[in-house]
């Protein structure tokens, strides 16, 4: 305990360094509040290192707690569209471009179905296609491949 008072300034660094380690390695972002100590924790031992602050507990305590609340009004929106970001781009697989035969007609708006590698597909198009028509695959979701007339 001795040498932590002795040597308060770099045990607050290398607690904070420990807390956003944690943070980041470990729960993966998934609570910012050791984020937002981590960073108070880092600041205030600089802040004691530097000689700028007492060694005393309740000033250390104090303004841990004053930058922490500070780093959360800060961070909390940034943070938070960070960890809620979704990739948008889409995913090429092997079925667009692929080409059969429908055996009934579609509709702009309608849908027909198609089993192929034995899964039953709901077809769908833009634009009118006539039974019998040959169609190539343009887009996939989840059971619908999006087609249009082949050329």
């Amino acid at each position: 305990m001795e040498f932590i008072t002795n040597n308060a300034g770099e045990s607050l660094i290398t607690l904070g360094l420990v807390l956003l380690i944690i943070e980041v390695v470990l729960l993966g972002f998934s609570t910012f509040i050791l984020t937002f100590v981590g960073l108070a924790a880092v600041v205030t031992g600089i802040l004691v290192y530097a000689g700028t602050m007492p060694v005393q507990l309740m000033p250390i305590l104090l303004t841990m707690a004053i930058c922490t609340t500070v780093f959360a009004l800060i961070l909390w929106k940034p943070l938070k569209r960070f960890q809620n970001r979704q990739d948008t781009h889409n995913v090429k697989n092997d079925f667009i471009g692929m080409e059969f035969v429908i055996t009934e007609g579609i509709e702009a708006g309608s849908s027909t179905t198609h089993k192929m590698s034995g899964i039953q597909w709901q077809v769908k198009s833009k634009e009118p296609i006539p039974a019998g028509a040959s169609v190539a695959v343009t887009d996939t979701e989840v059971g619908i491949l999006w087609v249009k007339p082949a050329n």
